[in-house]
């Protein structure tokens, strides 16, 4: 049995029959970044897993999600991801991910287990078809669900607000925009009663792998050339930066005197040689020696994130975040925008930036 709402938001209810027996129910967030991987009826995955390939500068071999625990240096590492700009292009290799997941990670039987997956918001029909070949003919599910990821959202933040009691009323189940920050894009998906208004979603062409790559360009001609540091300036990235309130007059503060500057730090950078592969943000407490290297940063930690709200910084010709929810809203009827702006749910990596 297939049951999917990436096209029409119309679900088939035979995936829920089969639901009922007692045949475990693979859940897969399977995003372009990292892949969340659990079994049905638990609060929290069991795994968090890189949805790539990564072969170290020392290595002839490349290794898939759990296997990359095992690397010791991620330095100049290669990457080959099964996802680009948000779709799954490199079905092989997605495979070969999935198959770690399933037989070392979960250590289930796909042929008899069900399975919930993800899948991109507007995913191509052409896509899904291929998703749903493989999960029958490759991996025997008995029923499978392909769901966007932010219906599972919403669907997760109504199951908790009713669980804690907290604002569970009727409308805030009824109308509600989720703005997902993904890797690639960010989407903006208005619901009413749980089924997306599809001709009001609107996207964003910013997502956390753009952010990451503007963080190296302009370390990189700023200071220390990081241009095959990738893993290295994520972690900066996710440590330091933050997003901005009042964006002009932080950009004063910033250029102030040394002492007068409250945005600026420094990153003591990892030498490698004590096996570390990230560094830390240095304190007063701090111990450094003549040889470490140290990464000041400034205004980078608001302008990157800024992205998000002004793409056209760079050159994109786009509104940001708050106009594409305005758009967005805006495209529903009259009658509800009111209410979707009371109930706005934020997902996505990139949304957790203070």
């Amino acid at each position: 049995h297939i049951c999917g709402v990436g096209h029409c938001g119309e679900a088939d209810k035979s995936f829920h029959v089969g639901m009922s027996t007692n045949r475990p129910v693979v859940v897969l967030d399977n995003g372009g970044y990292s892949c969340k991987a659990g079994i049905g009826g638990q609060d929290q995955p069991l795994r968090v897993l890189p949805n790539c390939a990564v072969k170290p500068k020392r290595e002839r071999r490349f290794f898939l999600a759990d296997q990359i625990d095992e690397i010791l240096d991620l330095s100049q590492v290669i990457y080959k991801r099964p996802c680009e700009r948000g779709y799954t292009t490199n079905w092989d290799l997605q495979c070969e991910i999935w198959d770690r997941i399933y037989k070392h990670v979960l250590k289930i039987n796909p042929s008899e287990s069900d399975l919930l997956v993800s899948e991109p918001v507007c995913n191509l029909r052409s896509l899904s078809r291929k998703m749903d070949e493989i999960v029958f003919e490759k991996y025997q599910f008995q029923n499978y669900a392909r769901v966007p990821a932010p219906s599972m959202a919403l669907y997760h933040a109504n199951s908790t607000r009713l669980a804690k009691k907290e604002g569970a009323t009727l409308l805030s189940q009824t109308y509600s925009v989720v703005v997902d920050v993904g890797y690639s894009f960010t989407h903006v998906v208005p619901f009413m009663e749980e089924t997306p208004i599809n001709h009001a979603i609107k996207r964003v062409s910013v997502g956390g792998k753009l952010l990451t790559n503007y963080l190296k360009e302009v370390i990189s001609y700023r200071a220390f050339s990081m241009m095959d540091e990738t893993h290295l300036i994520n972690h900066v990235k996710e440590k330091v930066c933050f997003t901005s309130k009042a964006f002009q007059d932080d950009l004063v503060k910033a250029k102030l005197s040394k002492k007068n500057n409250p945005y600026r730090i420094e990153y003591v950078l990892p030498t490698h040689v004590d096996g570390k592969t990230l560094g830390y943000m240095k304190t007063e407490d701090s111990k450094t020696t003549d040889d470490d290297q140290i990464l000041t940063l400034s205004n980078e930690r608001f302008t990157v994130p800024e992205l998000l709200f002004s793409p056209s910084m760079i050159g994109i010709k786009q509104g940001g975040i708050a106009e594409a929810i305005a758009q967005s809203v805006k495209a529903c009827h009259p009658d509800i925008q009111a209410l979707l702006y009371k109930n706005i749910i934020l997902i996505g990596g990139s949304a957790k930036f203070p």
